[in-house]
């Protein structure tokens, strides 16, 4: 058993089964920044696909509005069939659809991210400022 104080290391001193730990450190750190940047680079969409995912949302969008108002005018025209009340139910239930599917389009657009972070990319650089004042 060795005593701790005069026989441990030196301070400033590297101990041979260690190796440079700094350097180890170093290099690690090195290795895994490559890795996160090889990944990033992996999972980003091809800009086709980035087109595509526009389409795709606004097609959703669209789709969503149109059955909102679909749902609200079919449901208008089934209680007019019901009680013979034929242009009243329809009107009420279209423009409630009309309504619903409008409040749905604006909550699905606010879940969508803008499109600087879906991009991922730096924004344009702001204009740079005149020294001088024009009169």
């Amino acid at each position: 058993m060795t005593k701790s104080g005069k026989n441990g290391p030196k301070q400033g001193s590297s101990d041979p089964e260690l190796g440079d730990l700094s350097a180890r450190l170093k290099e690690l750190s090195g290795r895994i920044a490559v890795e996160r940047s090889e990944r990033a680079e992996s999972a980003k969409p091809p800009a086709s696909m980035q087109d595509a995912s526009g389409y795709a949302r606004g097609y959703k969008l669209v789709s969503e509005f149109a059955a909102g108002t679909l749902v609200g005018g079919l449901i208008g025209y089934g209680i007019d069939w019901l009680f013979g009340t034929l242009p009243f139910g329809l009107i009420f239930f279209l423009l409630l659809g009309f309504g619903a599917g409008f409040l749905n389009l604006v909550r699905a657009a606010k879940r969508m991210p803008p499109a600087q972070e879906r991009l991922n990319t730096n924004p344009p650089p702001k204009a740079a400022f005149d020294d001088e004042e024009e009169d």
